[in-house]
């Protein structure tokens, strides 16, 4: 009987320690996924700056282009008149 009580004893002593590394684990995975996920926004965020910053300078630079060509445009009307 009392054989029987300590096999069980450390049977369960096992699986508690079994069942306490199986949520170490998990959690461990969960964290380790919570972490990857954050990584991917953080990386997407960054691309997404990224690629703001580039329409911006494009738009800008189509911008100063219009500029020069309005200028251009506004000047050769101006000599024209000019020349009337």
């Amino acid at each position: 009987m009392a054989r029987d009580a300590r096999i069980a004893e450390r049977r369960a002593t096992k699986l508690a320690v079994d069942a306490r590394q199986a949520a170490a684990l998990a959690a461990a995975q969960v964290a380790e996924a919570a972490a990857r996920e954050a990584a991917l926004k953080a990386e997407q965020a960054a691309h997404d700056m990224e690629f703001a910053e580039r329409t911006a300078r494009e738009a800008a630079v189509e911008a100063e282009r219009q500029i020069a060509r309005d200028a251009r445009y506004a000047a050769r009307k101006a000599k024209k008149r000019k020349g009337r």
